[in-house]
């Protein structure tokens, strides 16, 4: 942005009107994060799974990184729960272990964008996502588990 002489009246109402109407990327980052911080501190009951294990960490990385079309592996845990979580281009297919039968939703930083059921072998499915961070929340046995955010 241009310096800008604020002894002139018009110059000072231009950088009044551009700090009151943010551009529309820097609209979206702030809405975005203030979604975040709502949603992470709306239910205090809600347990943390902790990243375990990415396979994009676990590769040898090229020089341009993982192969774009190849499935990203990720478990997370928290106590004895393990979620398991594989995104592809397909979508997102995952496994609870131990296995037992649980509520699984799907949340971007805008909010809950899909449920599902996990069966009785504890696997459940999601259709594919746009880029952007995600969280995946279980009901399992009475808890809330949530996975840490992780970049699609």
């Amino acid at each position: 942005m241009p310096w800008r002489n604020w002894s002139d009246d018009e110059e000072l109402f231009l950088d009044v009107r551009d700090a009151l109407h943010p551009d529309p990327i820097e609209a979206q980052v702030v809405a975005a994060a203030s979604a975040v911080r709502a949603w992470q501190t709306a239910d205090p009951d809600r347990e943390l799974a902790a990243l375990l294990y990415d396979s994009y960490v676990d590769q040898t990385v090229g020089v341009r990184g993982p192969q774009p079309s190849a499935a990203r592996n990720l478990v997370f845990g928290r106590d004895e729960l393990r979620v398991e979580i594989e995104l592809s281009d397909a979508g997102i297919e995952g496994q609870l272990i131990p296995p037992e039968p649980a509520t699984v939703r799907l949340f971007t930083v805008a909010g809950p964008v899909a449920e599902t059921t996990a069966d009785e072998v504890g696997c459940f499915t999601f259709p594919a996502t746009r880029p952007g961070p995600i969280r995946i929340e279980c009901s399992v046995a009475g808890r809330q588990v949530a996975t840490e955010w992780i970049s699609v």
